[in-house]
């Protein structure tokens, strides 16, 4: 079900990778190479520091992290520099999750 909902994104040309974490750091889903724990604290850090429901975007040296609090999980996305960052986060607002 979850790959499912998070297709539409993980197609998405230039994301590399699509995580969804719970708040105590649990995976649950990995597209692409998985990412390790010290990473997933940071990413968890970061969403826990903003205000309520913002996404945040990251600028790294080899392309952008997308970080998108999905109450009560993180949504983490990985993209290359060539990836549409306003499809992207459009993209993920329009993701239908189930009550």
């Amino acid at each position: 079900m979850i790959e499912r909902l998070l297709r539409p994104l993980t197609e998405l040309s230039g994301v590399m990778s699509v995580h969804l974490v719970e708040r105590d750091g649990f995976v649950v889903y990995t597209s692409g190479p998985p990412a390790g724990s010290d990473e997933i604290e940071r990413w968890q850090a970061l969403v826990q520091s903003s205000t309520n429901d913002a996404t945040t975007t990251l600028v790294m040296e080899h392309g952008y992290l997308i970080l998108s609090p999905v109450a009560p999980r993180t949504l983490a996305v990985k993209c290359d520099r060539s990836t549409n960052l306003g499809l992207a986060r459009s993209t993920i607002n329009e993701l239908q999750w189930p009550a």
